[in-house]
């Protein structure tokens, strides 16, 4: 029952709000409650906004109120999960973040799995250690084919997302992952037991994208 988008390009802060907003209005089910967004400042630090019930409403508000996080839309990089509401503390652990990049997903992504480390842990590691976001995600869910968790992770130009074996037989899941030809931009998007379920990715990564390829309206 949650939603994990993640961007990298120009704008990748307001391109992820964008698609979270669409997400919101379009969707139906788990939606409104807890969420985590990263995004990365231009010291290279990665700040966080967090809430427990109202979503993208009160991270908004919080951001808002904030004028010192006023670059946090024009971010290169960027992430959120979210769902319903009150869920267990610290929310960080459902969106982890590192010197090199984010890991975001749905369902349970802070699941331990076979490591012994949680399963975003360990992706996050890989993306450390300079492996690609779309190989990290890829061989942690072939390592952990039963946790209830899906992924997404994303450096700076580099992005991708997988769910696990038992993710994959869920009959309520979306994704979306798109590339620019040219590699200057990224997202990817995975939600599960929103409504509608067909289409429902691709329609909140639409305007997303629009804003990270410079169209928005």
């Amino acid at each position: 029952m949650t939603i994990g988008i993640a961007a990298f390009g120009t704008g990748a802060g307001r391109a992820v709000w964008a698609g979270w907003a669409e997400a919101e209005k379009l969707g139906k089910g788990d939606l409104h409650g807890f969420a985590v967004f990263y995004a990365l400042a231009p010291n290279g630090e990665a700040v966080a906004l967090e809430c427990q019930r109202g979503g993208l409403e009160t991270i908004r508000a919080t951001w808002t109120a904030r004028p010192d996080l006023a670059w946090m839309m024009a971010s290169p990089l960027a992430a959120v999960i979210t769902s319903g509401p009150d869920r267990p503390e610290p929310l960080t652990q459902f969106l982890l973040a590192g010197r090199t990049g984010f890991v975001t997903g749905h369902r349970l992504p802070n699941t331990v799995g076979v490591s012994g480390l949680a399963v975003n842990a360990e992706a996050l590691a890989l993306l450390e250690a300079g492996v690609d976001p779309a190989v990290a995600v890829r061989r942690v869910m072939e390592a952990n084919p039963r946790v209830d968790a899906g992924l997404i992770a994303v450096t700076g130009d580099a992005i991708g997302l997988a769910d696990s074996e038992r993710v994959r037989e869920r009959d309520d899941r979306g994704e979306a992952l798109i590339l620019a030809p040219d590699k200057r931009y990224g997202l990817a998007l995975l939600h599960n037991s929103i409504e509608p379920v067909k289409g429902l990715a691709e329609s909140a990564a639409r305007p997303a994208v629009a804003v990270l390829a410079g169209h928005e309206s």
